[in-house]
């Protein structure tokens, strides 16, 4: 009984809250925001293994049209979707991969222009290498030890010899170098102190001095930041620097998103539900976080234009509501509230991506849910409305 009258209570306040807002309008002469057009619709679900918990858009089968990628870590797989261009995909090719992976990420590792597949082993401790053949095919190499329970996959040439190295973060407030070989094999380099567990990373010459610096979202509640390790070009790193304290970085994502053609940062926070912005500075620092609202437990996101403008906007997968949300750009450059929220059939998505999946020059949105096992394909409208 006490529950009920709390929620209760705290409905008729909701009510009220909204009661007065509408009388300040209107009071006012006001109109209350609107949402912003329905941009998408929901075109094609996909089935792909168990737990799908990270989805990536790439062209594995060099035919100039958009596929897909699924880590799915409750079956240790992935789940690769050839698209035919058209928005439809190909039967889903399935290749077994080491226990729990939740994460996947695509580069060329041996250098033969094909896209490869690197994916992460939370159960047993290793990353699974995967060579494209250039048809959609994936040939696996010996698998990469690692540290007890790797989480981020960063792929990048820390030491500039032209060959691509990884940095691989751990539960245990760990990050690890490995140094590439050129042909598909990795070397172990240095290991650095987070202080904190770290989801997710990004590389890039923040400060323009020819050199990969790393970037990571580290999230335990009592020592939260993004914490950023310049590169001294060699695949060491400096000692990290802090910023965005205490806002539990949980998905982290770069993109220019001003058009000063300096990579910026986005990330999901585990605190309040939001989402915040760094715009870079010329010198690698970034200026202090912008905050905006997505829905509820924001856990993957992609930035990307979704509609006509210059500007780029944000898709975020929301587990705890169970629908993504379109986070549009206002022309002065702020994000739009309220968002257009789109739900997802079976719930709990944990992974979301974009591409042109129909070939008609505007991006589109996949989103996972992990609960159904499936991947929600929704393409632009042509008609906005």
């Amino acid at each position: 009984m006490a529950s009920t009258f709390r929620y209760l209570r705290g409905k008729t306040s909701r009510l009220m809250g909204w009661a007065l807002l509408l009388w300040i309008f209107s009071g006012c002469g006001l109109e209350l925001p609107s949402k912003p057009p329905d941009l998408l619709h929901k075109f094609n679900v996909l089935e792909v293994g168990r737990g799908p918990a990270h989805l990536l858009t790439a062209d594995f089968n060099m035919d100039g049209n958009a596929d897909l990628v699924s880590a799915n870590a409750k079956n240790s797989t992935l789940s690769v979707m050839l698209g035919k261009g058209d928005g439809t995909f190909q039967k889903t090719l399935t290749f077994s991969v080491a226990t729990e992976p939740t994460t996947v990420v695509t580069n060329d590792i041996n250098r033969d222009g094909i896209p490869d597949l690197i994916a992460n082993s939370r159960g047993t401790d290793q990353l699974t290498v995967l060579l494209g053949n250039g048809n959609g095919s994936f040939s696996k190499l010996p698998s990469v030890q690692t540290g007890r329970v790797p989480l981020a996959v960063i792929p990048a040439d820390f030491n500039a010899d032209g060959k691509l190295d990884l940095a691989v973060t751990l539960t245990f407030d760990k990050v690890e170098i490995f140094l590439g070989t050129g042909d598909g094999f990795f070397r172990r380099g240095e290991t650095y102190l987070t202080g904190s567990r770290s989801l997710s990373g990004v590389a890039e010459d923040f400060d323009r001095d020819g050199k990969i610096d790393l970037a990571l979202a580290t999230s335990s509640s009592n020592a939260s930041s993004i914490r950023f390790y310049r590169g001294h070009g060699d695949g060491t790193f400096a000692k990290s620097v802090q910023i965005a304290h205490g806002l539990v970085p949980l998905a982290l994502i770069k993109k220019d998103m001003n058009n000063d053609s300096r990579p910026d940062l986005v990330f999901a926070a585990g605190q309040g539900d939001n989402l915040y912005m760094l715009l870079s500075r010329e010198n690698g620092t970034f200026e202090k976080e912008i905050a905006f609202s997505g829905g509820g437990g924001p856990i993957a996101l992609v930035a990307d234009h979704f509609n006509t403008d210059s500007l780029v906007d944000v898709a975020v997968a929301n587990s705890r509501s169970s629908n993504f949300s379109l986070v549009l750009r206002r022309a002065d450059g702020s994000f739009h509230y309220p968002t257009r929220d789109y739900v997802i059939d079976g719930g709990t998505p944990l992974a979301i991506t974009s591409g042109d999946y129909n070939t008609d020059g505007m991006m589109d949105i996949a989103v996972a849910s992990n609960a159904k096992n499936t991947v929600e394909i929704y393409l632009q409208r042509r008609v906005f409305q």
